[in-house]
């Protein structure tokens, strides 16, 4: 029926010829197919249907050869005698490519991930990978093991200084994600398997923690007070910016300080009659906006944005020579909690920076202002999947903020 054009149906069939290439391609196409993968085979269109014929006349004859055994003719095969024996092609083997470093595997991380991960979050691994790139000292990314990684982790504690948590919640997960990415089919499996295994990290001494995180009332004065009394620095006047309103932006809305030094003129606009601050760059990636309070208004702080005219408010691009890897912002943050402890002798146990959102939520909590308007407004994840749902807008956020107590500074 095959031969004949009569199994199956076109769309398109004139004449005979084309049904019968088209039964064929029904009956022996799908056996020819099976047949060049498994000889792993490369042939063009036309050598295929040739194939295909051939498939077809040899199922002929294998279908004569089983009705001669059915009558007990078992004598050599006179077809078989026709053809010469298959001998497949011999390829070379494939040549391994150039070694794959761990500052290599984690070049390529990076640009994948480039529009998966936080640009903050590349920033931090960075310094991570570079350290175990060094320690590697080029050695193959394959053959980077487990043991080297623990060997780096107890250097990076002993010889680097790193804390034995920064190491396990930071380095190691970084170096996770990288080599976890290149054993998988979206990484290439560039590797055989993630060498930081469950037994890979660093045991952590007990800390007895000696305070609350929140600023106390002294401190709070302490700090704001210095921050009214800084002068303008003629030399470095962005350095002076950040110390008279950082500290005032971090009291009256939680935001990390690198978020509030990071600012542009532009981010700062009135949204709907509220004049708000537009956070592009955060910790976890996502963008949000947050409503400046009252006070902020009243002591200036939109008479100096517009002074400013445009670009950061808080550091000065010129001043980068863009050899270092730290970015400006986080630099000025950096600046600004050592100035912090200078200027006020503050507890070693509490952060300069990071003690302002503690020190807000608080206060948020004593004003009644809602948990979830709180995080929004600071920037945390929500409690549960169901609460991601509600989107406090400026408008809510705004009137939340206006509840807030201010701080009297004498």
């Amino acid at each position: 029926m095959a031969r004949e054009g009569r199994l199956g149906t076109g769309p398109l069939m004139i004449g005979k010829e084309a049904a019968q290439v088209h039964s064929m391609e029904l009956r022996f196409g799908p056996m020819t197919d099976a047949l060049i993968r498994r000889e792993g085979l490369n042939i063009d269109d036309q050598s295929r249907k040739l194939l295909i014929k051939a498939v077809a006349h040899a199922l002929d004859a294998a279908a004569q050869k089983l009705e001669r055994n059915a009558e007990f003719d078992y004598s050599p095969d006179p077809a078989a005698s026709r053809f010469p024996k298959w001998e497949p092609v011999q390829t070379e083997p494939e040549k391994s490519g150039p070694t794959l470093s761990v500052a290599d595997l984690w070049k390529r991380w990076k640009i994948y991930r480039a529009d998966k991960k936080a640009p903050t979050t590349i920033e931090r691994y960075e310094a991570s990978l570079r350290s175990l790139s060094a320690f590697t000292k080029g050695k193959p990314a394959a053959e980077v093991t487990s043991d080297d990684l623990y060997s780096w982790a107890v250097h990076r504690r002993d010889v680097e200084n790193i804390s034995p948590k920064v190491v396990n919640q930071v380095d190691l997960v970084a170096v996770s994600s990288a080599f976890k990415w290149a054993a998988s089919r979206q990484g290439g499996k560039l590797i055989s398997s993630n060498p930081v295994t469950r037994d890979v990290r660093l045991d952590l001494p007990k800390v007895q923690k000696e305070r609350e995180s929140t600023l106390r009332s002294h401190e709070i004065t302490a700090i704001l007070q210095a921050s009214l009394g800084v002068k303008d620095d003629p030399k470095n006047p962005t350095s002076a910016f950040a110390r008279r309103w950082c500290p005032w932006l971090a009291a009256y809305s939680g935001a990390r300080i690198q978020e509030l030094t990071g600012l542009r003129v532009e981010d700062v606009e009135n949204e709907g009659g509220i004049w708000v601050m537009h956070f592009h760059k955060t910790k976890t990636g996502q963008p949000r906006t947050v409503p400046l309070h009252e006070h902020l208004i009243e002591m200036g702080f939109l008479d100096f944005v517009k002074s400013r005219k445009a670009g950061p408010l808080f550091y000065d691009p010129k001043r980068s020579t863009g050899k270092a890897k730290t970015p400006q912002a986080e630099q000025r943050a950096i600046k600004l909690a050592d100035w912090v402890r200078t200027q006020t002798n503050l507890d070693k146990a509490v952060d300069p920076n990071h003690g302002w959102r503690h020190t807000f939520k608080t206060r948020a909590l004593a004003a009644g202002i809602p948990e979830r308007i709180s995080d929004a407004i600071t920037g945390h994840s929500t409690a549960s999947v169901a609460r991601s749902y509600e989107t406090p807008t400026v408008g809510m956020k705004a009137e939340a903020l206006s509840k807030f107590p201010r701080y009297v500074v004498r």
